[in-house]
Parts: C-alpha cells; structure tokens; sequence
C-alpha cells in the first residue's frame, strides 16, 4: 500500500523494562510516559515515532499519514481529520475542496487541480476549459463567470461572443455569426440591426443610428440637390444646362423585372432596386435625377453630385464612352463633394471600393487629377471614350 510521506508502520513490539536501560528510557511521542510492554511504531520520512498502545488506540489519526494527535493538531477539512504537515503537503482539489489520492487533472497556466471525479463530471468553460458548476456557467455562451467578464459582445444581440466574430468597418463594435447570417443589414451602412430598428414603407431596414441621421423631408432633399448644383459649379467648373426633373422616390420593392420596365418609363413604378441610391435618365427628350428618400445627409450629397455628373456627361461627353469612365468621372464629382462637405467617412468608404465600374474608374480619375489637375481632367472626360 502506498503511504503518504513514505510512512511504515511497524507490528507490535515490547518494551521489556527489567531487561535493559533503553527500555526503561523509552516514551511515548504522545502523552510521553514510560512504555512499558507493548508499543506502536511509525516511521515516516526517516524519522521514528513511538507511541503506547493507549494512545494509539485513544488518540485521532490524521487520515493521510495514519499517525495519532491529539484533537488541537488536527484540522477538519472536509469531514478529514488532517494534521498541519499533510495539509501542507496534500493537493486539494479546487471544485469540491477534498484531498485529492491518487490521479489528479491541471490545465497549462492555472495553478489549481481537480481530482478525477469532479474533472470527469464536471461542465467545461468554453474559453478557459476550466471545470465549472453549471450554475456559475453563461447559459448562452458556457463561459465562467471570469471568463464572460473579458468576452467581447455582439453589437446586435448583446450576447457574449466565444470564438470567431464579424467586424465591419467605420464601427467598434463586433458581431457574432448568428447575427450576421440571420438578421436583416441596415439599407445605409450594411451592419446587422439590433432588436430595434426601423422598416420603411419600401421594405429597407434602417439601423437606429443611421434612421438619427436619415432625411425624409423632400424639400429638404431638394435643397440638397440644388446647393449640390451650386457647389459642383463654383468648385468643380461643370455644369448641366438641360433642364431637368428631381424625382423623389423609394426603393422599387416588388421585382428587379418591375424596375427595369420602370428605367425605360414602361410603368410608374420606382425604377430604384435593390442598392440603387439615384438614377439619371433623358427618356423621350426629358432629362430626370431619382434619389433615394430616406438616406443620411451625406449619403444624399454623394448620390445628387453623382447623378448631376452623368446630366453634365450627358451633355458634354461621347455616347460610347465605357461604364468606367462614365461611372468613375461620377464617383470623382461625388467625392469632391463629400470632401467639400466634410464628410470624411462617406469619403473613406467611397474611397475604399475596388469594384468595377465604380471603384476602377474613380481611382482612374483621381489619379488623373493627382498628376495633372482639374481641368485637364475634366478635359479628358468630354473627349475619352475608353
């Protein structure tokens, strides 16, 4: 049997006293009379320690080195009778506080130990893996209660996130994978909405903070368009001479199909779909720009400088030139405005599109206008077909 402290026990001997001096010096470690006749002897750690079979027999034993103390020396741990040494020297275990005999389990970088059974039984936190009791475990997350204090917190649902999460750009916030597949994205900024937010007529959904921001009043959106035609002529030196019509419509929510036949003025509907912001058509000799309602200030400004770039092009610039320049001269138009306007982020996130047209051809204008200035690129755009 395996001892604790490299403890034996040895069997009964005894003393004789008649027999020889030793004898007569020998005493109990314990209530320290003279032993006379039988004894019990503990070895433990080198060290020899005899006791009287009375008190041996009296006495408590500590229940990791068996040897015998009296009551004060002992400590009560967990229903264990222990002396100082062995609770010293002992492993507890960290969930149920027993002595721990035999196998034990401990993770990397933490100093407490489980025994087996508590280990084996026990929940895991989903970040730390520590064992924990259920009840001190985040329901939604199955994080400790330490571990849920330092876990990032999904923007959206307001749970805590373990594991991978979604960022999205010009925002601190952080959001987890079941709010990004699942719920629906503000028609403005494309971040999952809350368990507030705002449903138009025509079916976007606006976040909280972008609806702050939104302009609904259409001769507030008018106003825009006309201080927009303004700061593109005293600015940029382009302007449109055709009259024509500002519509102000929603978002066309019945199909794309719908929507085209709108483009070509085949029915009333709102020719705006899906994240279509502004259109310019000339349709039978008439001129018309269609903003969006509903959108943020800046976005308003981007939107009417773009689409009086393409009723300036349509005046100034050959038929056939290509989508890229046609789409990126209007990027470019656009944000000269928001750099104008201060609307720094709406510039970064122009700015930051790589797609084609739009992407493609602002970078090709503004490098343009880098290297050789305004008016000859705005020369280039009147004659440039490719």
């Amino acid at each position: 049997m395996m001892m604790q402290r490299g403890l034996f026990i040895s069997t009964l001997l005894f003393a004789s006293l008649a027999l020889n001096t030793f004898a007569d010096s020998l005493k109990c470690d314990r209530c320290g009379r003279v032993i006379g006749g039988k004894y019990v002897e503990y070895k433990i750690d080198g060290t020899t320690i005899v006791v009287c079979l009375q008190c041996n027999k009296t006495l408590p034993h500590c229940n990791a080195c068996k040897l015998p103390f009296h009551k004060n020396q002992l400590i009560n741990q967990k229903g264990e009778l222990l002396c100082q040494t062995c609770v010293a020297d002992s492993k507890f275990c960290a969930l149920c506080n027993h002595r721990i005999e035999g196998r034990y389990y401990k993770l990397e970088n933490s100093p407490e130990l489980y025994c087996a059974r508590c280990y084996m039984a026990t929940p895991k936190c989903a970040v730390c893996k520590k064992p924990t009791q259920r009840r001190d475990l985040d329901p939604a997350s199955g994080a400790c209660l330490e571990c849920l204090k330092k876990l990032p917190r999904c923007g959206a649902c307001g749970k805590a996130i373990v594991g991978s999460f979604f960022r999205f750009k010009h925002t601190d916030e952080v959001y987890c994978s079941d709010c990004n597949r699942t719920r629906h994205k503000c028609y403005v900024c494309g971040i999952p909405v809350g368990n507030r937010y705002w449903k138009f007529p025509d079916g976007r959904t606006i976040c909280n903070q972008c609806n702050e921001q939104v302009v609904i009043d259409e001769q507030q959106i008018r106003r825009i368009m006309t201080e927009v035609e303004e700061l593109v002529s005293r600015h940029l030196g382009i302007k449109a001479e055709i009259p024509y019509t500002l519509q102000i419509t929603p978002l066309n929510n019945h199909s794309v199909t719908v929507a085209k036949a709108a483009k070509k003025g085949e029915n009333s509907a709102s020719p705006l779909f899906g994240s279509e912001l502004g259109l310019f058509r000339r349709l039978n000799g008439h001129a018309e720009i269609f903003l969006l309602y509903g959108l943020p200030a800046p976005m308003l400004y981007e939107t009417a400088a773009h689409e009086y770039a393409h009723a300036w092009q349509a005046e100034q610039c050959p038929a056939e030139q290509s989508a890229e320049l046609r789409e990126g001269f209007a990027q470019w138009v656009a944000a000269e405005i928001l750099r104008i306007k201060g609307y720094t982020e709406f510039l970064e996130k122009l700015e930051e599109r790589n797609d084609h047209p739009y992407g493609t051809g602002y970078k090709r204008f503004k490098a343009i206008h880098q290297n050789l200035g305004r008016i000859q690129l705005i020369e280039y755009a009147k004659k440039a077909v490719r």
